[in-house]
């Protein structure tokens, strides 16, 4: 597995997916004990407005772990104002709250090692926010940048539309297709992503189309499926942070906030792991009936691509769901103890607000 990139790192603060789509597929299921890997935290606590028994968070980086912990602990002591503040969500993104996100910080529980992480972070950046300091969401500001000078003065006009016909109407007929297919050829590709975040360990493709096709068909499918405006993921193509405030993620809609401070002032729990889950999963004596395992497999290669879904499978629960979310790469292994149950979840994935992966969910047998 690659390690330069996911190890040393915050490689992301705001995170790469839309956990919308992991919550209704959990709703609908009834899932009760969740494994998930962490990213930034932002993938893993919208799930707990299920109100899961229980729920695992795992992480092969140490730094991404502290920021779930300290995700956590914004949602036991800040109500929802304070959270989107400290975090620097739409609409106080554009105001200088660098003050009043210092005194937030002061009234977090946190553990040492947590604490002198960030203590450190915010010292030297005079408590700016954390949302667009991973290593991830600065390649997008700087991707962001590019687009807006090869597009031009009207280079967000897609974010304008209220309703999804007139934005597909505008998509097909005025949208600046060639300077579109221009900037994804010239972006679009393993040498750029290497040469500005994954230091050469990015995903090793297996998809039959090239890389252009494949993300221009992903962008096409977002932009003529949803409002570009509601997406966070388009907006940080287009502007390098979430501009308009429909866009940002599912942990910063209030009705998600507080279903997840319901969930600590309850009493629920969640507990931490840091490694390899495949390593953690065949080991544990816990099971779970739903495993959100991000891009991971992606990455997997050789044996442990073609066993982590039967290595895995003592700590799936009886029907438990393994759902994975492919990146480039549909990963190449057995899957003989589970059925694919991918096609009963269409509309969820048609509403995800990325369109970069093709998720895909086995159910055991």
């Amino acid at each position: 597995m690659a390690k330069k990139y996911f190890h040393e790192q915050l490689n992301y603060t705001l995170g790469n997916e839309d956990t919308a789509m992991d919550v209704e597929i959990v709703k609908k299921l009834g899932s009760n004990k969740i494994f998930t890997i962490a990213g930034c935290g932002s993938r893993a606590f919208p799930l707990l407005a299920a109100n899961p028994e229980k729920m695992t968070i795992l992480d092969f980086s140490k730094p991404q772990i502290l920021l779930s912990k300290l995700r956590e602990e914004t949602y036991r002591k800040f109500e929802y104002e304070d959270f989107l503040i400290f975090w620097g969500f739409p609409p106080f993104a554009r105001f200088d709250y660098t003050h009043q996100r210092k005194n937030l910080f002061s009234k977090l529980s946190l553990d040492s090692e947590t604490q002198a992480f960030f203590h450190k972070i915010f010292s030297e950046t005079n408590y700016q926010a954390l949302l667009y300091l991973g290593s991830w969401e600065r390649t997008f500001k700087t991707l962001a940048s590019i687009v807006r000078k090869m597009l031009g003065k009207n280079f967000d006009d897609i974010f304008q539309f209220h309703n999804l016909e007139d934005q597909v109407s505008y998509y097909y007929n005025d949208f600046p297709i060639k300077k579109w297919k221009m900037i994804i050829f010239l972006l679009g590709n393993k040498s750029v992503f290497n040469a500005l975040l994954y230091k050469g360990d990015f995903i090793k493709k297996n998809y039959p189309e090239t890389h252009f096709q494949y993300y221009f068909e992903s962008f096409e499918r977002l932009f003529t499926g949803q409002l570009a405006r509601n997406s966070f993921f388009a907006n940080l193509c287009f502007y390098g942070e979430i501009n308009h405030p429909d866009g940002v993620t599912i942990e910063a809609h209030e009705h998600n906030f507080n279903a997840v401070k319901d969930y600590f002032n309850g009493g629920g729990e969640v507990s931490y792991e840091q490694g390899d889950f495949v390593s953690f999963l065949r080991n544990s004596s816990d099971k779970f009936d739903y495993f959100s395992l991000s891009d991971v497999p992606s990455y997997f290669q050789d044996d442990i691509e073609k066993n982590f879904m039967e290595d895995i499978v003592k700590s799936v629960d009886e029907k438990g769901v393994v759902c994975l979310r492919n990146y480039l790469r549909h990963p190449e292994c057995t899957t003989t103890s589970y059925e694919e149950i991918t096609a009963r979840f269409s509309d969820e994935f048609r509403k995800e607000g990325v369109q970069m992966y093709r998720p895909q969910l086995f159910r055991k047998k």
